[in-house]
């Protein structure tokens, strides 16, 4: 069961992050620095909330969850120091995409190094895919609606402004240019409204219906 988010926000898709497997000494594992390092991810990583036995356990856990991937850790306590091993694995298929171990020395630091070898882990991922074409052209569509929409306002607001004008008239030839003002700011408003409707509805159901 997922436990927590370590961080909120964050770009690209999430990353499943098992607990680490202690080995050693527990004393010596020094395992709370790989969840320390893995808060600095940007919010790339999801806490499992425990230990995976292995990178194809996690995998599995990252495939119920809905996320690509997973990376399994373990932390083993010595005497000469703490080893760490990350494990990132692809939810689909459990294959190994890319490992980093590292050792850090008794009273050395290990969260910075650890954030580094989880930067290094990320970078053997695929490259996230750009929008789809389909969609950038149904947005455009759309906006283009919101456009004439706009402009239909305007033809509106124009179309008061001339019937306001026509009412006001002290003279015959100033009513009648207000009047066809009038009647030629409301047909365009219309024809605005309609075409930007019909653009924004075709959009909306182009991009999320196919």
């Amino acid at each position: 069961m997922i436990a927590l988010a370590l961080a909120a926000g964050g770009g690209g898709e999430r990353i499943l992050l098992c607990r680490p497997k202690i080995l050693g000494d527990p004393a010596l594992s020094r395992a709370e620095s790989v969840i320390a390092a893995a808060r600095d991810g940007d919010g790339r990583f999801l806490d499992y909330g425990v230990a995976c036995e292995d990178a194809a356990e996690g995998a599995r856990a990252a495939r119920r969850a809905g996320l690509p991937h997973a990376i399994a850790t373990t932390a083993e306590g010595r005497a000469d120091g703490s080893r760490f091993l990350l494990v990132l694995a692809d939810s689909d298929t459990s294959a190994v995409r890319a490992r980093s171990a590292l050792e850090v020395a008794p009273g050395d630091d290990a969260v910075r190094p650890l954030h580094a070898a989880f930067d290094k882990l990320l970078q053997a991922l695929p490259p996230e895919p750009g929008p789809r074409p389909a969609h950038v052209a149904a947005w455009t569509v759309v906006g283009v609606g919101v456009a004439a929409l706009v402009a239909g306002v305007v033809f509106t607001i124009g179309a008061r402004d001339a019937a306001d004008r026509a009412a006001s008239a002290t003279d015959l030839d100033a009513q009648i240019t207000a009047r066809k003002d009038w009647e030629t700011k409301r047909r365009n408003a219309g024809i605005a409204y309609g075409v930007g409707g019909a653009l924004v509805a075709g959009g909306l159901v182009w991009r999320f219906g196919f």
